[in-house]
């Protein structure tokens, strides 16, 4: 894991995965080179990758301002298939990153990808309801930091005397 920077641009657009292409596209960009630039200018990225191979896949964290807590994104190399098992260790590996530094995430997935889907609830986000965005259905994830002690509704806080 390491973080993104312009130069892994070309080879991330070179082999991102068809899936990944079509939701830029369904988010209206139309130019996969730009997009992932866009993304290392607005995020907290980085790059997954086996020593000596091509990118497994590119994670990170959004922050907005109309957002409590950072969404995290991954897009995923035209490979992800062959390299599960690396997939599901950096994904590990890049949550508990961001369980240092984050008492929440979110995510927001595309409905149509049962195999994405399971993949967040694996990584311990907890699916909290549905949007849909034009034609397209997507499910909204949330994930606790379990080493947080944590209220995500601060009038169930306890109150301090």
């Amino acid at each position: 894991m390491t973080p993104f920077t312009l130069r892994h641009v070309d080879e991330v657009v070179a082999n991102l995965s068809r899936e990944n292409k079509r939701e830029l596209a369904i988010l209206g960009h139309t130019d996969v080179e730009q997009a992932i630039i866009e993304m290392y200018e607005t995020s907290e990225c980085y790059l997954v990758r086996r020593e000596g191979e091509s990118f497994i896949a590119v994670g990170g964290l959004f922050f907005t301002e109309d957002q409590d807590f950072p969404q995290m994104f991954c897009m995923f190399s035209n490979k992800i298939k062959e390299n599960f098992t690396m997939l599901a260790r950096g994904s590990r590996m890049l949550v508990n990153f961001f369980d240092k530094t984050q008492p929440n995430m979110t995510m927001t997935i595309l409905a149509d990808y049962e195999g994405i889907l399971q993949w967040a609830a694996w990584l311990g986000f907890e699916p909290v309801g549905t949007s849909v965005v034009g034609e397209n259905k997507y499910v909204e994830f949330v994930r606790c930091n379990p080493n947080k002690k944590n209220v995500y509704d601060s009038s169930l806080r306890p109150i301090m005397h």
